[in-house]
């Protein structure tokens, strides 16, 4: 695996934070720089916005993007004139309370389920198709705004912003605050490698160190030099760097240097890309009056728990159940991190709302749909989907096993034009989130459904239904154990642990 940055937290509780003290002028000036578009490829097939707690407060997901774009920065950092992956990306979950906040760090060659995506109007239009591949290639040509659509399809609940920070501003910000200090229990030797297999550089010794601009690249790109010099590896690391980053962020924020936090905002926002509602630094500052409302202790960083993709172990996948469990907390705005007693309200039971009941048709509106059944995994599971449905009256056959040879996590019925409807009764017949639907590709003429794992169970695998035919199971996911996600919080001060020498 070739991750290279995981800086995004840097936009969290340190870029939001500093925001607050500029002057009114200086922040229309600020807002000039700022970038900002649409905040998903896929509006027209969105999941539900996180629900209120009992006092009508609301939750806030923001995914945190690190596009590590080199347009402009020559061959300084690598191939030359890379327009950029979602190199990192990490789920910042802010409580309806706010007493704490969960960010999850989502692997850049995990493999998941990208949706069709589209932005602009006329010539400026850009599409890409659904499709399974690593998650952050979903940025590829469309951006931002169709990794919004791929996290929500994942999380099965909203996201309400995103800010996206690119290469050059991970460097002007660790400058900007005089360096970052981070501690490491042995030496860092990183020599770039031949035929640009890799390597950066990088040479620091044991004990404290405080890092500048570009040695924060240089660490934070690093994957030999931690660890085992795997990819999770570095991702360890990275965290030390972020949450050191988030405590340094917080103290300059009290600083009266005011030309100190100018330029802190001015270089920050000058990196920064958000969602349209989230553009003006009046919106930012409000964002980051929010995050400042979560103690250190309460800030959890976390891991997707990920497993290795077999058919190529470069990647990786979703560890299940574990990765579920995670996901579900977060929907149920459940902390990982544990709360100050009587002052911290019981969260939410971590539940799985049953699907309603199938939705029948007309005999004779159910017949006119055909539906080819297909999976990625076995195919026995074809056979008791295809019996359901026809029981329901659809013409439904039995299609083939997808070609990568694993379980989807999403199930995904895909329509020519003009059979949406068809194509959604078939969703609410199984069970199955409106998110499932995507238009075809140009030239399919038919509804195709691929089995995925949140599909309710229909019957066993020689087609006998059972007794969950109607209604599908309603599991119950287990509390995220802190050992799936290597948990830390921002108030740790341990240190990164480099790769011994072989």
């Amino acid at each position: 695996m070739k991750k290279r940055l995981k800086w995004i937290a840097i936009s969290v509780v340190g870029i939001l934070v500093i925001l607050a003290g500029s002057a009114y002028g200086y922040i229309r000036y600020l807002n000039g720089k700022l970038h900002h578009t649409q905040i998903t490829a896929d509006k027209s097939n969105r999941p539900p916005a996180a629900a209120k707690d009992d006092q009508g407060r609301s939750p806030m997901n923001i995914l945190l993007i690190g596009n590590d774009s080199r347009i402009g920065e020559g061959r300084r950092y690598g191939a030359e004139g890379h327009e950029g992956l979602a190199d990192v990306a990490i789920l910042m979950h802010l409580s309806a309370d706010r007493s704490n906040a969960t960010l999850v760090n989502i692997p850049r060659d995990t493999m998941v389920d990208i949706p069709r995506c589209e932005i602009g109007k006329g010539k400026d239009k850009k599409v890409t198709e659904a499709r399974f591949g690593q998650f952050n290639d979903s940025f590829r040509s469309i951006g931002a705004s169709c990794t919004v659509a791929t996290v929500d399809r994942m999380l099965q609940v909203r996201i309400d912003h995103y800010i996206e920070v690119d290469f050059k501003g991970v460097r002007d910000l660790t400058d900007a605050v005089g360096g970052v200090p981070i501690c490491l229990d042995a030496p860092i030797h990183d020599p770039v490698l031949s035929n640009a297999r890799g390597g950066t550089g990088l040479e620091l010794p044991a004990g404290p160190n405080t890092l500048s601009g570009n040695d924060a690249l240089q660490f934070l790109r690093a994957r030999h030099a931690f660890g085992d010099g795997s990819d999770l590896a570095r991702i360890e690391a990275q965290k030390v760097f972020l949450m050191s980053l988030a405590r340094e962020l917080k103290s300059n924020a009290k600083l009266t240097n005011v030309d100190g936090m100018f330029r802190i905002a001015n270089s920050a926002v000058g990196a920064l890309t958000v969602d349209n509602d989230l553009a003006g630094v009046d919106k930012l500052i409000d964002l980051a009056d929010e995050i400042k409302k979560v103690p250190e202790k309460r800030m959890a960083f976390a891991t997707l728990p990920t497993e290795t993709y077999r058919p190529a172990p470069d990647q990786v996948q979703p560890r299940r159940p574990a990765a579920d469990n995670l996901w579900a907390a977060i929907r149920a705005d459940r902390p990982l991190t544990k709360g100050d007693g009587a002052t911290d309200p019981p969260p939410a039971p971590v539940t799985t709302t049953a699907p309603p009941p199938p939705t029948t048709i007309a005999p004779s509106d159910a017949a006119r749909i055909k539906v080819t059944v297909d999976t990625g995994t076995e195919k026995k599971r074809i056979t008791p989907v295809v019996e359901t449905l026809k029981r329901q009256g659809f013409k439904a056959t039995s299609g083939t096993t997808m070609p990568d040879g694993r379980e989807h996590a999403n199930s995904r019925i895909t329509y020519p034009e003009g059979s949406r409807d068809q194509a959604k009764a078939i969703a609410t017949a199984l069970g199955v989130p409106e998110t499932a639907l995507e238009p075809a590709r140009p030239g399919d003429t038919t509804i195709k459904l691929l089995i995925g794992a949140d599909l309710p169970d229909v019957g066993t695998g020689d087609g006998t239904p059972t007794s969950s035919t109607t209604t599908g199971p309603a599991r119950t996911p287990e509390p995220p154990k802190a050992a799936d996600l290597n948990l830390e919080t921002a108030d740790n001060t341990k240190c990164a642990s480099p790769r011994k020498k072989q």
